[in-house]
């Protein structure tokens, strides 16, 4: 059973994915993954003007780990429409990723392979302020 995340680090990730223009998603198909409007999760958590409740919570909890996952894919008709398919197998998006990130204090290079859908790790601002 999916365990849904706190409302403050699906705020946090999400609003990351928002942002983030090589998502691999539009909005408009992520709205249709969750079940919800384009608007109103724009209106929670990129601009924070709509409160977050329990049903958003949970809607785009599930959404988004499906997409992190790898579980869906967006799949194009012949007539060039593209629609939201889940999977049988699922298959995250691998990335090559390079980055910094803060050890004892120090900024140090982190090099390897990361889910490219995947927003759960702090960035070095974030870092930096709790440091």
């Amino acid at each position: 059973m999916l365990q849904s995340l706190t409302k403050k680090e699906l705020m946090r990730q999400l609003r990351r994915f928002i942002k983030d223009q090589n998502r691999g998603i539009s909005m408009k198909m992520f709205a249709e993954l969750c079940g919800l409007d384009r608007s109103h999760i724009l209106d929670v958590f990129l601009y924070r003007t709509a409160p977050l409740t329990e049903y958003v919570q949970i809607r785009a909890s599930k959404g988004y780990e499906a997409w992190r996952k790898g579980e869906v894919a967006i799949m194009q008709n012949r007539d060039n429409t593209k629609f939201v398919a889940f999977r049988r197998e699922e298959k995250p998006r691998l990335a090559r990723s390079t980055g910094l990130q803060v050890v004892n204090g120090e900024i140090k290079i982190k090099v390897g392979i990361s889910n490219r859908g995947d927003y759960s790790g702090t960035t070095l601002d974030e870092a930096l302020k709790r440091g």
